[in-house]
């Protein structure tokens, strides 16, 4: 073969061989690898949406599955028989975003039942038999949005239940029969924008609320409560708006809001009051407005101290004094407090403001002062007193007659 025919076709060899070899590595470089990606069966009593969204709405569970895929966000539990959630319950599931737990058969939330889930935003424990919340059963959840915890059995919340907790936008324990919240129940808890309570709460310890920082709304209403204790609001800081409301507050005590600190707004409104030991709101207190609007009181205060930048008190029912200046009331702070507050009693005069009410009036004539509650229980003197008279007069005319015949 002639050398120049050798060359050509060593070099048309080369070529076809390179373009071969490219060919080919090009189609393994794309070729779809026929090997199948393995994901975790659904496990028993699920139904698997997606590989995010489980729901196990089965009685027959009795226990959070150990078999669901670790990128689960949002898993659902109710109706399942889950009668205590143990300790870090939730740790395998550290994408979990949204947990309900309704309806199922809940009596028993063990400390730091929840821990370990970073990313949580919704906790739903409603419909259930849970009574009572254990100290730190809602600690170390972060970030998280909402925690309901309404229409359960919960009768009490022992201290530090939310410890360790922050930046949550509502905690609602409404519809539950809780009647007394327990000294430190909410210690730790920081920076809650709302704490929704239920009705019918009739005892409140000193320092129930010490340790809770950074509140937007509390609210207290259609409580039912002997007497507002001395110190049930210290260690309570940094508040949008406290409030309590539509409730009996029986005696409001000596030293009730001591240690209440940095408050924007307090209400007491529209409740009944047995009577006001103290109320004193100094400058430690830092309260920016106070507000008190719509109280039947049957007792005037004894002592009032507010050292407040706006004070508001209207609309309220308070004993009057015939005859006596409705400045002098310790209530008696505001220029118009004698024309937008009423007299609760005497009867001749209720209804009508402090301010119609003075020496003179024709409504107080025969009225005697003093409370209401005074002259309620000397009332049953007076019918006895009232017969008296006819029956010294009967017996001086009889002695006359006798006399003369």
């Amino acid at each position: 073969m002639a050398p120049a025919l050798r060359l050509r076709w060593v070099l048309r060899w080369l070529v076809t061989a390179a373009a071969w070899g490219a060919l080919c590595g090009g189609g393994r470089a794309h070729t779809p690898s026929l090997t199948p990606v393995l994901t975790p069966p659904c496990p028993t009593h699920c139904i698997c949406l997606s590989q995010s969204q489980v729901v196990c709405n089965s009685a027959t569970l009795r226990g959070v599955p150990s078999a669901l895929s670790a990128g689960v966000t949002q898993l659902s539990l109710s109706r399942a028989d889950l009668r205590v959630l143990r300790s870090d319950a939730f740790a395998h599931l550290r994408q979990l975003r949204r947990l309900a737990l309704d309806a199922c058969n809940l009596t028993r939330i063990r400390p730091f039942a929840f821990r370990g889930l970073p990313r949580l935003r919704e906790l739903y424990i409603q419909h259930t038999p849970l009574a009572t919340v254990d100290a730190f059963a809602f600690a170390a959840l972060q970030n998280i949005t909402s925690i309901v915890l309404t229409h359960n059995r919960i009768a009490q919340i022992e201290g530090y239940a939310f410890a360790g907790t922050n930046f949550i936008k509502l905690i609602s324990l409404r519809n539950n029969p809780i009647k007394r919240i327990l000294a430190h129940a909410f210690s730790g808890l920081n920076d809650v924008a709302q704490i929704e309570l239920p009705s019918g709460i009739r005892s409140i310890e000193p320092q129930a609320f010490a340790g809770l920082e950074g509140v937007g709304v509390l609210e207290l209403a259609y409580m039912d409560l002997p007497a507002v204790l001395p110190d049930t609001f210290r260690g309570l800081v940094r508040v949008g708006r406290l409030a309590l409301r539509e409730s009996d507050l029986g005696i409001v005590r000596v030293g009730a809001f001591d240690g209440l600190q940095r408050i924007d707004i307090l209400e007491i409104c529209n409740n009944k009051i047995d009577g006001i030991e103290e109320l004193s709101l100094v400058q430690n207190n830092s309260v920016n407005t106070f507000k008190l609007t719509g109280n039947h009181m049957l007792e005037t205060p004894e002592a009032v101290i507010l050292e407040v930048e706006n004070i508001v008190i209207r609309g309220n029912h308070v004993p009057c004094e015939c005859g006596r200046d409705p400045l002098a009331n310790p209530l008696a702070l505001t220029q118009d407090f004698p024309d937008e507050n009423f007299c609760i009693s005497p009867l001749k005069v209720r209804g009508r403001s402090l301010g119609s009410v003075g020496a003179g009036s024709a409504g107080c004539r025969g009225e005697a002062g003093g409370s209401a509650r005074a002259r309620a229980a000397g009332a049953g003197a007076r019918p006895r007193d009232a017969l008296s008279s006819p029956r010294l007069a009967l017996t001086a005319a009889t002695l006359v007659f006798l006399a003369s015949s």
